[in-house]
């Protein structure tokens, strides 16, 4: 008979054993399977709303900003411009949004049977990696149509996207664990990422700022990170600054590392705060 797991609240400062997640590797990859297999057979437009969610944005920001007020963008087309950008919101957003309800939305599993929680958002990340594959076909398309080359710069693509993902997965969690105890989050989510999504330099380009105001968007981790994959993708952005990067990646750090100290407090706590 297995010896029963007895799960008690921390009495100091505790983070999710990364351990454990590799002793059920077999249920994450079930979890990030199932969840594939859900939104891509249970949806009619399945991987189309992938390709129509961009298109549908890029339209409606090129008619209002590339058009009507004619935001500067050089000789990048405005469209082109704007999914550089778009796709890395896309994989931030989904994951963010995803992993805010891990907890909440599976409290019937959790309460019910023991695993590592952190398995939940994990999982969404995974299978977000799908969704970036997809975008990034639209995206190699409309820079095929615009004369714009594959460079060297595309190793650095994955380390970009792992960057993305560590990030996003922070913030997810911190939203997680905040959700179990403040059910308002739940509404002001999505207010939140749109608010977020403005501040982010995917619509106008970060030379319309102010050079002397210019590090304060980078305090913003998620502008480093589309500054950066505008940069392979179209060759004619700088990198930003050095100090630009370390800022956004500080602020980075401290919100993955914020996120699973919340995310281990919560996931222990959650069945009774619930």
């Amino acid at each position: 008979m297995d010896k029963p797991i007895v799960v008690t609240p921390p009495k100091k400062i505790e983070f999710p054993i990364i351990k454990e997640v590799f002793e059920y590797k077999d249920l994450l990859y079930f979890v990030v399977l199932r969840d594939i297999k859900t939104r891509f057979q249970q949806t009619f437009i399945g991987v189309l709303w992938i390709i129509f969610q961009p298109l549908i944005q890029m339209l409606l920001f090129y008619v209002v900003l590339g058009v009507l007020v004619k935001v500067p963008t050089g000789d990048i087309p405005y469209p082109v411009f704007f999914l550089t950008g778009y796709i890395v919101w896309q994989v931030f957003n989904q994951i963010v949004n995803g992993s805010a309800y891990s907890l909440v939305g599976n409290i019937g599993i959790i309460t019910k049977t023991y695993f590592p929680k952190l398995i939940l958002p994990l999982s969404i990340t995974i299978g977000t990696i799908i969704d970036f594959a997809i975008s990034f076909i639209l995206l190699f398309i409309f820079l095929y149509g615009n004369n714009f080359a594959i460079s060297s710069r595309y190793y650095l693509l994955p380390l970009l996207l792992l960057l993305t993902l560590i990030f996003s997965l922070g913030v997810g969690l911190l939203f997680s664990a905040l959700m179990v105890i403040f059910r308002d989050i739940k509404n002001l989510l999505g207010f939140i990422m749109q608010i977020w999504m403005f501040l982010t330099p995917i619509m106008y380009p970060i030379t319309i700022i102010p050079e002397q105001y210019r590090f304060l968007i980078f305090v913003n981790p998620m502008t480093g990170l589309v500054d950066a994959f505008r940069w392979v993708f179209l060759g004619t952005e700088p990198l930003p600054s050095l100090m630009h990067l370390t800022i956004s990646l500080i602020t980075a750090f401290i919100l993955l590392i914020s996120g699973l100290y919340a995310f281990r407090t919560m996931e222990i706590r959650v069945a009774d705060v619930l």
